[in-house]
């Protein structure tokens, strides 16, 4: 049986697993933003991790890539790699980047978001916040943003989404009710 601890970027993120996994240890990072280097995000998640010891496994990090020049997945493994240069490498620890931030994995279900409205023609990669304060008219990150991610269906996520995708695919074994839910577009 797991035991997950979360690690994420910030309130948002934080709120988010509260409602999906409750009682489980969630730590903030509050390191976002495209100047924050991985190797400072490293040092804080490792700080984490160090202090919990082995009471929790996996470890799950959820961090935005923001407006970062690589790819998600490239930033996810930097991150591991940087984690495992730390000493870490006996931990089971998961990485998961949002291909901006965690709004661009709401936007991946835009009919739900948006309901009849023309959804863009991309939606991983964008500034999903402006997106969704355009769409909305204001936006709030721990109010609205929170139910938004919890009102938005995991399937469409999941066949939209390759961030939400690769971070879904990782979390395997892990006794959480949301995570079951019919995977589509294999």
């Amino acid at each position: 049986m797991s035991k997950p601890a979360f690690i994420v970027d910030g309130f948002m993120e934080k709120e988010i697993i509260q409602r999906l996994c409750p009682g489980r240890p969630i730590s903030r990072t509050d390191l976002n933003g495209k100047s924050v280097t991985i190797e400072a995000i490293c040092k804080k998640v490792a700080t984490f991790v160090r202090m919990w010891g082995n009471r929790y496994y996996p470890i799950i990090v959820l961090v935005d890539k923001e407006a970062r020049n690589m790819n998600f997945d490239e930033m996810a493994e930097a991150l591991r790699e940087c984690l495992f240069a730390q000493g870490l490498h006996g931990q089971d620890i998961r990485v998961g980047v949002a291909n901006r931030m965690i709004e661009n994995w709401i936007l991946a279900d835009w009919e739900t978001l948006a309901g009849g409205r023309k959804k863009p023609v991309v939606t991983e990669g964008v500034n999903g916040t402006s997106v969704i304060r355009s769409l909305k008219g204001s936006y709030g990150k721990t109010t609205d943003g929170v139910e938004f991610f919890l009102n938005a269906r995991q399937e469409i996520m999941y066949e939209n989404s390759e961030s939400y995708r690769h971070f879904v695919n990782q979390l395997d074994g892990i006794d959480c009710p949301y995570l079951d839910f019919r995977k589509v577009g294999l």
